[in-house]
C-alpha cells in the first residue's frame, strides 16, 4: 500500500471516528492556530509573530502557558564529493575538513513562557520570553532514518560526525560560536485588537514590540527592539473547519537585520469539541542575504540563508476544561529556510477575572 494511500485511509478515518460538536456557536469549538514562534538560526536574533486568532477571548480572561521545543538543525556549505578522497572507514570525512564545510549543526532545548489577558472586548495583551539550551544532541541518527523513510534530502549528513554544536553563519564574530550554550532570549509584547466580532469572521490586527533581553552575543537576541504589525483573519466556512491568516511586516530597528514579511497560513478541522488536527504553513522572508553559493534543486543558484523560509506544522490541538494543550511537528521541505525538524508540546492554564 503506497503512503498517498496510506495518508488518505487515515485522514477518513479521523473524519468517521469524529463525535458530534456540541457548541453551537461555528466559533465556540475552534480552538485557534498552532502557536510557536521561528526558531530557524539566521531568525533568532529578531523578532517573529506565532500564529495568531483574531478571534477574542471572554473579557476578563488571562490565559498563562509555558512551551517546550525540540529542534535539530543542519546545515553546510555545498560541495563536490570528487573534491574530498578523506574519507574515513566509517564513511565520514575528516575532522579538518568537516570544520571547514559546517555552518550550522547542534540540537536544542527551547522553554517558553508566555501570558495573555484579554482586557476589554476589542483588545488582548499577550507577553511571551524563552530560554534557550544549545547543544550536541542525541537526534542526528533519527533525522537521518526520518528522511530516508520519506525520500528527503539528508544534507549529506552521513559524511559528518554526530553530536556536534557548532554555527558558523555569517564572517561576523557573534555569529560564530561552538559548545553548550545556554542563554535567555527576548522577551515579546504584543496587543491584539478585534475591529470584527461576526458568526462565521473575525478580523484583526496585532501590533508588537520587542525587548532586547536575550543574549546577543551568541545570537539569542539582536541587542535591539524590534516593532512587527500583522492583519488577522479568522474564517469559519462549515462547522467542523476554520481558516486562519496572518499576514505582517517586521522591522528590525538596529544597524543589521532587514525588514521581514511574515504570512502564516492555517487550517484547522475539528474532530470533536475538544481537540482538533491542524496543518499551518509559515512563510517569512530573510533578514539578510547568505554569504555560501548553492544549487536548490527547485530553484536553481541562490545563496544560503536568502530563500523566504516555508516551514510546514502538523498537529493536534485541543483542551479539557480551562486547560488547553498543543503538540506538533515542524520542518521546511521546500526551500530548506527552516529547522530540520521541531517538536513541540504547549500547555496553558486559563481562568476568569473581572472584565
Amino acid at each position: 500500500m503506497s503512503r498517498k494511500t496510506q495518508s488518505g485511509l487515515l485522514l477518513c478515518g479521523l473524519i468517521l471516528a469524529a463525535k458530534p460538536l456540541e457548541a453551537s456557536n461555528l466559533r465556540d469549538a475552534a480552538h485557534g492556530p498552532l502557536g510557536g514562534r521561528n526558531l530557524h538560526t539566521p531568525h533568532l536574533p529578531w523578532f517573529s509573530f506565532s500564529a495568531n486568532s483574531a478571534t477574542p477571548l471572554t473579557p476578563g480572561t488571562i490565559r498563562a502557558g509555558a512551551a517546550l521545543y525540540l529542534l535539530n538543525e543542519f546545515v553546510t556549505k555545498g560541495f563536490d564529493m570528487d573534491d574530498y578522497s578523506s574519507i574515513a572507514d566509517n564513511g565520514k570525512f575528516g575532522v579538518s575538513e568537516q570544520n571547514g564545510l559546517i555552518l550550522i549543526d547542534y540540537e536544542s532545548t527551547v522553554v517558553e513562557l508566555n501570558f495573555d489577558w484579554q482586557a476589554l472586548d476589542s483588545w488582548q495583551f499577550s507577553a511571551d520570553w524563552r530560554m534557550y539550551f544549545r547543544y550536541g544532541g542525541f537526534l542526528d541518527y533519527f533525522i537521518e532514518w526520518w528522511h530516508g523513510i520519506f525520500g528527503l534530502p539528508n544534507a549529506r549528513r552521513e559524511y559528518f560526525d554526530d553530536k556536534h554544536s557548532y554555527w558558523n553563519v555569517r564572517n561576523e564574530a557573534q555569529w560564530q560560536s561552538e559548545g553548550s550554550i545556554v542563554g535567555p532570549g527576548d522577551l515579546d509584547l504584543q496587543a491584539l485588537w478585534n475591529f470584527r466580532n461576526g458568526s462565521r469572521q473575525s478580523l484583526g490586527a496585532i501590533f508588537a514590540f520587542k525587548l532586547p533581553t536575550g543574549r546577543s552575543d551568541v545570537r539569542f537576541g539582536s541587542g535591539y527592539p524590534d516593532i512587527g504589525a500583522a492583519f488577522l483573519l479568522d474564517w469559519y466556512p462549515w462547522r467542523r473547519w476554520a481558516l486562519y491568516l496572518n499576514a505582517g511586516i517586521i522591522i528590525p530597528l538596529g544597524d543589521e537585520g532587514s525588514p521581514m514579511v511574515q504570512t502564516i497560513l492555517a487550517v484547522e478541522f475539528r474532530m470533536a469539541s475538544n481537540i482538533s488536527i491542524l496543518a499551518q504553513l509559515n512563510v517569512q522572508s530573510a533578514p539578510f542575504k547568505g554569504e555560501e553559493q548553492f544549487t536548490h534543486r527547485l530553484f536553481g543558484r541562490s545563496t544560503l540563508f536568502t530563500l523566504p523560509q516555508t516551514n510546514v506544522k502538523i498537529g493536534l490541538k485541543g483542551h479539557v476544561g480551562r486547560f488547553g494543550w498543543q503538540a506538533y511537528i515542524e520542518e521546511d521541505m521546500f526551500t530548506w529556510e527552516g529547522v530540520d525538524i521541531l517538536f513541540y508540546l504547549g500547555a496553558s492554564w486559563s481562568f476568569q477575572t473581572h472584565p
